[in-house]
């Protein structure tokens, strides 16, 4: 079954019995401070505040884990294929080096079902480009403790046997899944992140559990984070207590899983992705315009279908007649309150009239209200310091390092909601424990991040003399903290400052790719991963993902298994791919550094390898007559008796055979 974001709330809570807030109709023209909703709405219309990127929830990182004990896997010219939202997932999994046994056992059972895949239906073929795919050797090689062999029966009975064995290994923890679902669907308060961790570690005790299973959960979640910046964190942020206080003005409640909730969209997705939650009015800000070319036929389409875009607020550049076009919607009341202020694509503001989005909604829905406190105004400040880097503030750059680190941003918008009314929002993430984390990562993850540039290498751009840092991603040694996809780009940008752009490639099975230079434009890494991966790829302008071993150009049996001896070549290849989506390649400079790495990997090896073979070859001399050197030579005397062995007699003196 392909996951879906964003679905286990709805599905558990039900959309009937709730009240919502009701307000009134809003314009462009006449922007009503303090009445942000947009429009008059029914009882049972959400309030969905959107962040960009992907995220999730611990119900939703639940939802996922249960989801993949029926995930449709098929076999098709030789490769297994996954419905390409649910392989992300997967690849994560398979290739985190944790010993945990709950995530040995989530890889037995994602094995298991590889290889018990049916062929692929006929009907799908056309569909082809809407799947991953995963190689069974690969799968062989990375697992040798799987035992899969390559008789097609004796693989059936394996994949059988493992799956057997990771049902009943996971069954407790299912268990306490299933139970804290139910509980979460019965709970009439707000269902957010520290309601559902209570209830996660009261299930456990009453299920006997002894492992927690939070720290699962978290990692589900962490491996779903990715994109987002403190704008569009608080920009949401500010939009809820904009809500917040009208609800409070009526006597009504405003709940997060009931009344409201955070919400993600990726630029690639489109709006459409929002359908599953209606009916709804859903609230925008920090999205470019620019970045979703159907927006239009996106707004009338989720009006069709339940979701009233109540506002749409943007401080990016933006094309005159796309904003003429969205324009009439608002005139249509199909979307409610436009507000573009950013510059006219090709011009620039003065200094003094440029906003972040995180300005405008203060502006537009917070400003002049109840909702207006101390710290509401220091989110404000906080966001647009990061958002412009200028006058950053203390809150602001641990906002800023504790998302880019892949913190769960909806429990971050949700501890920052909760901090405004007495604006304590360093103290609420010093008690959640996250106020030390980042000089924590920076002081041990340092230490496995510098093995980053054992495998590096940069790309240079013909024409724009554009840098690329293409980097092999690193585990942390045993004992060591993970290093967050985050955090390693963050440090290519500071061992890198001339690069433009990142590619940090975790072999050949998944590449991320960031811009580092958000002044350089001269690439578009969401139209271009595609070209390097396959056509279900991509991301937006300054940071996608792709699969380049999926790309029926990539040299497999040329590079096999990407490795410190083969990466230069990789990064060559590379390079090859961007020359062929029209950025030719000057040059690819091996930049890798020699470290510990290469030492631990290959020559340790060899030392326990030799020194393990003079050991048992000791102990043999020493145990068995028979391997002592007198019995050796009496043993070839008589297998080659025309060889006569003189100890006594210099080799010098011996006659030549």
């Amino acid at each position: 079954m392909q996951s879906t974001p964003n679905t286990l709330l709805m599905r558990m809570q039900g959309l009937s019995s709730v009240n919502a807030i009701s307000f009134t109709e809003d314009s462009l023209t006449n922007r009503m401070r303090g009445n942000p909703a947009g429009r008059n709405m029914q009882n049972n219309r959400r309030k969905l505040f959107v962040i960009h990127g992907w995220g999730g929830t611990y119900l939703e990182a639940a939802e996922r884990l249960i989801q993949l004990l029926d995930v449709n896997a098929f076999w098709h010219q030789g490769t297994i294929l996954v419905p390409a939202r649910s392989a992300t997932l997967f690849r994560h999994l398979l290739n985190d080096p944790s010993n945990d046994p709950h995530y040995q056992s989530l890889c037995k059972l994602i094995v298991s079902r590889f290889l018990m895949s049916p062929p692929l239906p006929t009907d799908q073929i056309p569909h082809i480009s809407q799947y991953s795919r995963f190689a069974e050797d690969r799968l062989r090689r990375d697992f040798p403790a799987f035992g899969i062999p390559f008789a097609p029966a004796a693989r059936k009975r394996r994949a059988t046997q493992l799956a057997n064995e990771a049902h009943q290994e996971l069954q407790p923890l299912l268990a306490v899944l299933r139970s804290v679902k139910t509980q979460a669907a019965q709970h009439e308060g707000e269902c957010n992140e520290a309601t559902i961790r209570h209830i996660l570690h009261a299930a456990a005790k009453e299920k006997g559990f002894t492992n927690s299973p939070i720290p699962l959960l978290e990692a589900l979640r962490e491996m779903h984070e990715t994109g987002g910046d403190l704008d569009t964190v608080a920009s949401a942020v500010l939009y809820a207590t904009a809500l917040r206080q009208q609800a409070k003005a009526q006597n009504l409640p405003f709940r997060y899983g009931h009344e409201y909730q955070f919400v993600f969209v990726n630029y690639h997705e489109s709006l459409q992705a929002l359908k599953q939650h209606a009916p709804a009015d859903l609230y925008l800000a920090d999205l470019p315009v620019a970045a979703f070319p159907a927006l239009e036929e996106d707004i009338l389409d989720l009006d069709k279908n339940g979701i009233h875009v109540a506002r749409f607020e943007d401080h990016h550049p933006y094309d005159p007649a796309r904003k003429e076009s969205l324009q009439e919607l608002v005139n249509n009341k199909k979307l409610g309150t436009l507000w573009l202020s950013g510059p006219e694509q090709g011009s620039e503001l003065p200094e003094e009239d440029v906003k972040c989005a995180a300005d405008m909604v203060f502006e537009s829905c917070v400003a002049g209200t109840p909702a207006e406190t101390d710290g509401a105004r220091r989110l404000r400040k906080a966001a647009h310091g990061e958002d412009f880097v200028t006058n950053r503030t203390e809150l602001g750059i641990l906002l800023t390092n504790l998302i880019k680190g892949g913190i769960c941003k909806v429990e971050l918008a949700q501890i920052v909601l909760a901090s405004l009314e007495k604006d304590d929002a360093m103290q609420l993430l010093q008690q959640r424990g996250w106020a030390e984390l980042p000089a924590l990562w920076h002081s041990t993850l340092d230490q496995t991040a510098e093995h980053i540039l054992e495998n590096a290498t940069i790309l240079e751009l013909e024409d724009a003399h554009t840098r690329i840092v293409c980097a092999k991603a690193v585990h942390a040694e045993p004992g060591m903290p993970k290093l967050p996809t985050g955090k390693a780009i963050e440090f290519l940008s500071r061992a890198f400052p001339d690069a433009h752009y990142a590619f940090y490639c975790f072999g050949s099975a998944l590449m991320v790719a960031r811009r580092l230079d958000h002044a350089d434009t001269s690439l578009n890494l969401g139209a271009m991963m595609p070209r390097i991966g396959t056509d279900t790829d991509g991301g937006h302008a300054g940071a996608a993902v792709c699969r380049p071993d999926a790309n029926p150009h990539f040299p497999r049996r040329l590079l096999g298994q990407i490795s410190d001896a083969n990466f230069v070549s990789f990064a060559r290849y590379l390079g090859d791919r961007l020359s062929d989506a029209g950025y030719p390649v000057q040059a690819v400079r091996n930049l890798s550094r020699p470290g510990r790495s290469r030492w631990t990997s290959g020559s340790r090896k060899l030392i326990w390898v030799v020194a393990a073979s003079f050991i048992v070859g000791v102990a043999l001399m020493l145990f068995f007559p028979s391997f002592r050197p007198e019995a050796v030579r009496d043993s070839n005397r008589n297998f080659l008796p025309y060889i006569d062995i003189d100890d006594e007699q210099p080799i010098s003196n011996r006659e030549p055979l």
